[in-house]
């Protein structure tokens, strides 16, 4: 594989396309200096944050190259592979479409670190990670975010090897895509990560807040979606909602609101996050 071969497969627009192969062609000696250090650190300041918005994309395509051959030698195959590199596409052409500006967030630039320490997949419809159960309480994290029952800490103790479950923005949650999707993430961490027992899929989401949920029609796939978690925790937290449903950004003008949009403009009480689990 080279950045070559690897740039078509990953489905930017094509004016994106185009300014990360230029911007290869004029300044490889440059990306590669900058990629040797672009996430060095132990928090989240990667010195590739700190790059202009272009710079930080194409040095995250130049890092994929190394990163493909990190995942193949754990044996996931090219097409786990190149679904989980797309959602640097995903991102770049949100940036796009949102700012008119070519190129990828500090945000984004934080977010694919899971890739650059292969600890994500894009699996079917979903995104999966390993993780480490984490409950954002009191006793954890130092504030009452959310309150879950010593029932449930008890049966998934914090530290716990789990499978984080991510939602992709646009992404197609029907009940039969979710479904084929879990059902192969659990042969796929089996397989490649055998001397792991994972005891649950975590799902931390504003798509498992029960107000929300309650609103809803049973034939909605958010509803659907819902269906395979056990919500756990639940708070008012509304932020992430609220991302999903109205960030549109000046280059992208809302199309007509769906009914959930409607729904949340009368009443954003509705609107909050939910944890969910789904014990293996």
């Amino acid at each position: 594989m080279t950045l070559e071969t690897l740039l078509p497969q990953l489905k930017f627009n094509s004016v994106i396309e185009d300014a990360v192969k230029q911007k290869i062609i004029k300044s490889r000696r440059q990306i590669e200096v900058i990629a040797e250090t672009a996430y060095n650190s132990d928090n989240f300041a990667f010195p590739l944050c700190k790059r202009m918005p272009l710079t930080r994309l194409v040095v995250v395509v130049y890092l994929l190259l190394q990163k493909y051959a990190d995942y193949k030698a754990i044996g996931v195959t090219d097409e786990i592979i190149l679904d989980t590199f797309r959602d640097v596409s995903l991102r770049a052409n949100l940036y796009y479409k949102q700012n008119g500006k070519i190129g990828i967030s500090k945000d984004d630039v934080i977010w694919f670190r899971h890739i650059m320490n292969v600890h994500i997949f894009k699996i079917g419809v979903l995104q999966y990670q390993t993780f480490n159960m984490i409950y954002l309480d009191e006793e954890t994290i130092g504030e009452p975010y959310m309150v879950f029952t010593q029932e449930q800490k008890l049966a998934l103790p914090n530290g716990s090897p789990v499978i984080n479950c991510h939602i992709q923005k646009g992404a197609n949650i029907s009940a039969a895509l979710v479904n084929e999707s879990i059902e192969q993430a659990k042969v796929f961490f089996k397989d490649c990560f055998p001397s792991i027992e994972y005891k649950a899929f975590l799902c931390y989401s504003w798509l498992l807040y029960p107000p929300m949920l309650n609103m809803l029609s049973e034939n909605s796939n958010i509803k659907q979606f819902a269906k395979y978690f056990s919500i756990v925790g639940e708070c008012n937290d509304s932020e992430q909602a609220k991302e999903n449903l109205f960030d549109y950004g000046k280059h992208n003008p809302p199309c007509k609101p769906t009914t959930l949009q409607r729904m949340a403009k009368e009443d954003n009480s509705i609107l909050g996050y939910g944890c969910g689990v789904i014990m293996l």
